[in-house]
């Protein structure tokens, strides 16, 4: 970041001398601290100067043709080589005795600013300003870019304001358009030609109005034109009288600026940056627009020939335009005027009144909403930072994240994907038979007897379903019926039982779960356990155990034995692959690990994947258990499908929470799970599953890098919030989507990383700028 070195010259004369202090303080920051001393007494560079001056504007006479800005007592009939020739003898006057004056004296206050200064200029040369803050006028006008202190540096520029030159505290506000825009007021043109200023302004990519000799109401007319201004732009005569400044918009027209100063006001609001005032004697209109806190107004202090002027406005704008910054493109454009010999003193001319404490804009700060660069001002000196910072931010996340810290707002934002997936609808592939309170009380009894549950099982089998699952426990009897119903297991390959697998409290204590009905082939029983999260809700699906001690012997969960069954009419059989996954048709079920996506210190036993819930209103077709027993239903819902029977009554108490904020039936939590594992083998839905964590880790660190970009490629802070609100409205939707096809994205975690990046970055670059 750039440095401004504020020589402030308080109060004194040049008989006795001047109070100064250096102040330093970074762009747009506070001041560094300040050195104080003493500047001794001169009592002949005032005169100096002033000699000067009668002998340029004798020559600007001679050359404009005692043009109307001339004063007529001005002596103009000697010859133009001897006035030339003396007016060379007093410029080398002025600036060897500013030399003289400014070097090192007995005030040791004055020895060390030099020392500092000198100090700065050399560690940065090409982004260091110096800015002149003084009480009296005349010392604005000597040519302190002839500073010995200064000629190693060129690009640094030199700046004017008065001592009490203040921090304005106005907002800054950017003109509504993708290129800068520039008023051009062509005043009156006596004895001058414009044509070279006009050009220059031509040349540039911007959006340019020209307005020649108007009248004082169409100039504010201009100015308060909705769309702003970056620029404005005056040439022709103008003049200073008692500190006054006085432009002239016609020859019979000519206007102060206290007489605009309203328009200006509303001009500045909708961003005016900048004034050049291209014509004669215009310290007078620097100090009044400065009062009217105009940020950075350039003049020219004397009667300026029309070669002159436009010489140096066309180097600079070029300079200016093709990125150099302002005040370093004033000093070349000032510096090149030595081209007019026969005008000795002409650098002298362009000054920059500036407060130092405003940031001066760049070209390309002046392009507030340029397409794909909107206030953009990113350095790439500053990419290194920000990645390191994302870095930390990023690998704080992923710590955090390890821990299982975030894992309480992951499964959160999991449940509002999933709330917020459209319902597919019930799943013409099953059928649910329901047992209902109403069910209980006609039967009489629960568990309903083995008879009940058998005359169930053929009423449906009559229909030819693919397969039937018993969502009922049966390793006891339940007379009447229990020979009759034994028989029917041994003999029905297409029914499928349950057991319940669980867990042993204390190892050596026997078996424990629930065995299967004992009449049942081992290979027509799976397992009913359900994953149940810590608060409670049913988010992953365990279809693959090993039950070690338990009474349960079956490997495979109840819905997928379910699945297998209807899959192998298909055609698609169960594989595994070489690492021991279960494979689908083209889809491999890669199990969760202990640490997968927001999952961190979980059980893993078995092979567990993400459920993807297909409906939270009715996963399936349902009849009831009434129903079924009255044939009161249609064949075809039965033929070629997955028939489960369960209970839905409430007062049995198999119910789980879920993502949806409500309770299923466990029979209809199976009947979602097998219904995934029919889509996914037939390619219908996508199986949900999480990234590894390198691309978790990589996805996590771009949302971080993205939110420091957002802080160092804005300056403005309107911009940066509107940058950082696009971003976090793109991540969850993008996170959606992805949602959609089934890639579970780390949304809480990127979120986080971007918020903390946004925040560290925020803080750096502010104490950056303020920094003492």
């Amino acid at each position: 970041m750039s440095r401004v070195a504020i020589l402030k010259i308080g109060r004194g004369d040049f008989h006795q001398g001047f109070e100064v202090s250096l102040e330093l303080r970074e762009d747009g920051g506070s001041p560094v601290g300040e050195i104080e001393g003493r500047l001794r007494a001169n009592t002949e560079i005032e005169g100096l100067y002033f000699l000067w001056q009668q002998s340029f504007r004798n020559l600007t006479a001679i050359a404009r043709n005692h043009g109307w800005e001339i004063e007529e007592s001005l002596p103009t009939n000697r010859a133009t080589s001897e006035i030339a020739a003396d007016c060379w003898q007093r410029m080398q006057q002025v600036e060897a005795n500013l030399n003289q004056w400014l070097q090192p004296s007995g005030e040791l206050g004055w020895q060390k600013i030099r020392e500092r200064l000198s100090k700065e200029l050399a560690s940065q040369p090409d982004t260091m300003r110096l800015g002149i803050k003084a009480k009296e006028p005349i010392l604005w006008k000597l040519p302190w870019h002839t500073w010995d202190l200064l000629s190693s540096y060129p690009n640094v520029g030199v700046s004017y304001s008065p001592v009490e030159y203040e921090s304005w505290g106005i907002a800054k506000y950017q003109t509504q358009s993708d290129r800068v825009r520039l008023l051009a007021i062509f005043g009156d043109n006596r004895h001058l030609d414009l044509e070279g200023d006009r050009e220059a302004i031509k040349s540039l990519e911007a959006t340019s109005v020209f307005c020649h000799q108007p009248q004082a109401r169409d100039l504010i007319a201009q100015l308060r034109e909705p769309k702003g201004w970056d620029i404005f732009f005056f040439a022709g005569h103008s003049q200073t009288i008692q500190q006054r400044g006085r432009i002239s918009l016609s020859a019979r027209e000519s206007i102060e600026t206290d007489q605009f100063k309203h328009a200006l006001r509303e001009a500045i609001q909708r961003g005016l940056r900048i004034a050049i005032f291209n014509s004669c004697e215009g310290l007078g209109l620097a100090q009044q627009l400065a009062d009217l806190h105009v940020p950075i107004i350039i003049v020219m202090q004397e009667i300026v020939p029309d070669l002159v002027a436009q010489s140096f406005l066309k180097e600079f704008l070029r300079e200016y335009a093709a990125g150099q910054p302002l005040y370093t493109a004033v000093r070349h454009a000032q510096e090149r005027l030595e081209e007019f010999t026969d005008l000795p003193g002409a650098t002298w001319l362009p000054m920059i009144y500036h407060n130092p404490s405003e940031v001066p804009p760049t070209w390309k700060d002046l392009q507030p909403v340029a397409k794909g660069n909107s206030h953009r001002r990113l350095d790439w000196q500053h990419l290194p930072d920000i990645f390191i910072k994302s870095l930390v931010a990023t690998g704080l996340v992923m710590a955090v994240r390890f821990l299982g810290g975030l894992q309480p707002m992951e499964v959160w934002a999991f449940d509002q994907m999933t709330r917020l997936q459209p319902d597919r609808g019930i799943d013409e592939r099953l059928l649910v038979v329901k047992v209902t309170e109403e069910d209980i009380r006609e039967q009489r009894q629960y568990p309903l007897s083995d008879r009940v549950i058998l005359q169930t099982i053929q009423k449906l089998q009559v229909h030819q379903p693919r397969a039937i699952g018993l969502d009922i426990y049966r390793d006891l009897p339940v007379e009447p019926g229990y020979s009759q119903l034994a028989a029917h297991l041994k003999e029905n390959p297409r029914l499928v039982t349950i057991c319940e697998v669980s867990q042993s409290e204390a190892k050596g204590k026997g078996k424990f779960g629930v065995a299967s009905p004992p009449a049942s082939p081992p290979e027509n029983t799976g397992f009913s356990d359900l994953v149940v999260d810590s608060d409670g809700i049913v988010r992953r699906y365990l279809f693959h155990l090993n039950s070690g001690d338990s009474l349960c012997q079956a490997s495979y969960a109840f819905s997928a034995q379910l699945a297998f069954r209807y899959l192998d009419a298909e055609g698609i059989q169960p594989e595994a692959t070489s690492e021991g996954y279960l494979q689908l048709g083209s889809t491999v079920f890669q199990p969760l690990e202990k640490h997968t996506g927001f999952y961190h210190n979980i059980d893993p036993r078995g092979h567990q994947v993400l459920l993807s819930y297909r409906s939270s209103q009715q996963v399936a077709r349902e009849v009831t258990l009434a129903e079924v027993l009255k044939n009161d239903f249609q064949p075809e819902w039965v033929k070629d499908r997955i028939v489960l029977i369960g209970v839905t009554a409430s007062s049995v108490g198999d119910r789980f929470s879920t993502p949806f904020n409500q309770r299923m039936p466990g029979i209809v939590i199976h009947a979602q799970m097998a219904s995934q594992i029919l889509s996914v083998a037939q390619q219908k839905r996508p199986l949900l599953r999480f990234w590894p964590q390198e691309l978790d880790t990589l996805w996590i660190w771009s949302w971080s890098f993205a939110g420091g970009l957002c802080v160092w490629g804005f300056d403005s802070l309107l911009y940066r919030r509107i940058a950082i609100a696009t971003v976090i409205t793109i991540l969850p939707s993008l996170c959606f989507g992805l949602f959609a096809i089934g890639m579970c994205a780390p949304l809480v975690p990127s979120a986080l990383a971007l918020a903390i990046a946004w925040i560290v970055t925020t803080h750096l670059k502010h104490r950056n700028s303020n920094q003492v």
